[in-house]
């Protein structure tokens, strides 16, 4: 079961709301324990035995947080902290890197005569590990920086790991935040429950109206890898794969808020308007936040961070950038990507005070700031390209040409190409530009359509959802971050 799935609307999510918020209305601990059961009930259907990886990391950042924090000894205090990291990580690695491991290391070896391929295990990526890990090991990591306490009770632990609205893909919720949430009973009122609601039709529309039309065009390019040579088709895959993957990860972001919200639980926002960004700097204070805060706190800052002179910066900036960017698959390409992020930032930093780049990143007055804001665009957006091309005899060629080395520019081998919806694809790519840009100035209308009265809601909502259903492709898709 995931967000594309019509009987989490139908019949899962209305059963987890009566239970939590109606039959359990102002008693706490079964409101907890409904969560949590259903939270597993959830992950069973979407990961089936992998469950118990999350169950392992749970008693284990449980039980380790409890010992970290009844201890005075600091020896024991870091053999639970290394416990938890080595089990934690070690339960990512082999799930999600091992195969990626082999097989790179038998592509090394091919180089060695009489070299021995080494078979691959096959393991299935188990749904969200990537998420929940960071969540567990987060807990157990502050509870040894004496940041904060154990929680008092192991369900309301186990609630705060397993929570089905994002336990697939974020937001990286930290334990904190989660225990304020669930300290008291959980309630809602009018204006929450449609805000849910609104969140939840906002998210399935930029699902299936944005991203998984404009993911037709990026796809026919990009994994057929004809005409690479073509700039206009390079830039306009690599546009449709930049709104795709934004629509894709931010609508999962608002359907989980808004099912947090149906169920009395405030979670953290994960996007602001990221291609609104005027540098690179910019964009990972706007993209992704919760994990890219939490890649801050947790490796950048112990690498050295930024007050240990300009060496250690560089190695912390790059250092994160490069396992932040493994942390989203076990693919070189992945790797690349947090190389240029890295990069990117380094010179940001760095080239404020060299004219060249100053006059990229660091301009004032409108003017100024359109060029920085272009500039970093189109940074971002070849990050973009690299992200999503695995294959190197693709990678490569589309590289080139995304700089118009050895391309060229056809329109009507351009058209004959791309997919039949064009003009639909055109009008949606043209649309997301102008509401990407609107919101950025004066906000997004979400919180807007929550507050006005009933009958204009329903109204708009209704409008949405029938759009929603006529424009949506054929065929839909898994959201691109459950692979992570």
């Amino acid at each position: 079961m995931d967000f594309v799935d019509l009987d989490y609307y139908l019949y899962f999510l209305p059963a987890v709301f009566v239970l939590a918020m109606w039959v359990s209305l102002g008693k706490r601990k079964p409101q907890i324990i409904i969560l949590l059961l259903m939270s597993y009930l959830f992950f069973w259907f979407a990961s089936g035995w992998y469950i118990l990886l999350l169950l392992i990391s749970t008693c284990l950042d449980w039980t380790a947080g409890s010992k970290m924090y009844a201890s005075e000894d600091n020896v024991i205090r870091k053999r639970w902290l290394k416990a938890s990291l080595i089990t934690n990580l070690g339960l990512l690695g082999v799930f999600k890197y091992l195969d990626f491991f082999i097989e790179s290391l038998n592509l090394v070896s091919l180089k060695f005569t009489n070299s021995v391929e080494i078979d691959t295990f096959g393991l299935l990526l188990p749904v969200g590990i990537s998420f929940y890990t960071f969540q567990t090991m987060s807990y157990s990591i502050d509870i040894y920086r004496k940041k904060q306490k154990p929680y008092d009770s192991f369900v309301d632990f186990a609630c705060y790991a397993a929570f089905f609205p994002q336990l697939v893909a974020g937001p990286i919720v930290r334990a904190d935040h989660f225990r304020k949430e669930i300290e008291n009973s959980l309630r809602i009122d009018s204006v929450q429950f449609r805000l849910g609601l609104t969140l939840i039709i906002y998210g399935v529309a930029k699902k299936l109206i944005i991203a998984d039309n404009v993911a037709i065009h990026a796809n026919s390019i990009f994994v057929e890898g004809e005409h690479l040579a073509n700039i206009g088709l390079v830039w306009w895959a690599t546009l449709c794969f930049g709104i795709q993957i934004y629509c894709d990860f931010s609508a999962y972001t608002d359907i989980a808020i808004g099912s947090a919200y149906l169920l009395g639980v405030r979670l953290p926002e994960n996007f602001q308007t990221p291609y609104a960004a005027t540098s690179p700097q910019d964009f990972w204070r706007r993209w992704h936040i919760s994990l890219s805060t939490w890649l801050r706190d947790y490796l950048y800052i112990p690498l050295g961070g930024s007050r240990n002179g300009t060496k250690r910066m560089i190695f912390a900036l790059m250092m994160t950038m490069l396992l932040g960017g493994l942390w989203h698959g076990a693919s070189w390409n992945f790797v690349l990507w947090g190389l240029v992020h890295g990069l990117l930032l380094i010179i940001h930093r760095f080239g404020k005070n060299i004219g060249f780049v100053n006059k990229f990143f660091n301009v004032t007055g409108k003017f100024g700031v359109l060029i920085s804001w272009f500039i970093t665009q189109i940074c971002v957006f070849f990050t973009w390209l690299i992200f999503r091309v695995e294959e190197t005899s693709i990678l490569i060629p589309s590289m080139k040409t995304f700089f118009g080395i050895g391309a060229h520019f056809d329109s009507r081998e351009m058209y004959d190409f791309l997919p039949e919806i064009k003009l639909l694809t055109v009008v949606i790519v043209v649309a997301f530009i102008l509401l990407h840009g609107i919101s950025g100035k004066v906000g997004g209308g979400k919180m807007w359509l929550s507050r006005r009265h009933p009958i204009i809601w329903g109204i708009i909502c209704g409008v949405m959802l029938s759009l929603t259903f006529y424009l949506r492709p054929a065929e839909t898709v898994d959201f691109i971050y459950f692979r992570f």
